[in-house]
């Protein structure tokens, strides 16, 4: 378990309800307010020695899309942030963690997600000109 992580990210963000769950392998998901996301991360880097991010993962869950940054230093730990749909908006995490890019490139093509301030806006997965809906939405896949 993840507890002196989480204790710190709390008190890190007390006005912040940070909601915690325990996965089946005892990895820790933590949920957290999106504008908290940069500065959780710089603290996981900074302050509590969690280096490697594994990679950064989502789904449309509806109204939100749902993001999940995934961290290891020996056990799993997840940070989670929600976004409206309609402003799927987020700070990229590339100033801290320049191998975010791919990720968020990722993120960015399959659930329309923009990552403001990333250093490489381009497609990664889809052409150039892509005109259709992010494809891993829930509307995309409705379409088909």
């Amino acid at each position: 378990m993840n507890v002196e992580k989480v204790q710190v990210l709390r008190e890190a963000f007390p006005g912040s309800t940070l909601e915690q769950q325990t996965g089946l392998f005892g990895e820790t998901f933590l949920m957290l307010p999106a504008e908290c996301v940069h500065s959780a991360v710089q603290l996981l880097l900074e302050r509590l020695n969690v280096h490697h991010l594994s990679t950064i993962t989502g789904q449309d869950i509806g109204t939100e899309i749902e993001l999940l940054y995934h961290f290891w230093d020996g056990r799993g730990l997840t940070l989670r942030t929600l976004l409206p749909k309609e402003q799927a908006n987020i700070a990229t995490i590339t100033d801290l963690i320049p191998g975010a890019a791919f990720y968020e490139r990722e993120v960015r093509d399959m659930l329309g997600v923009t990552f403001d301030g990333h250093p490489d806006p381009r497609p990664l997965l889809l052409p150039e000109g892509w005109n259709g809906p992010p494809p891993l939405r829930q509307d995309a896949l409705q379409q088909e």
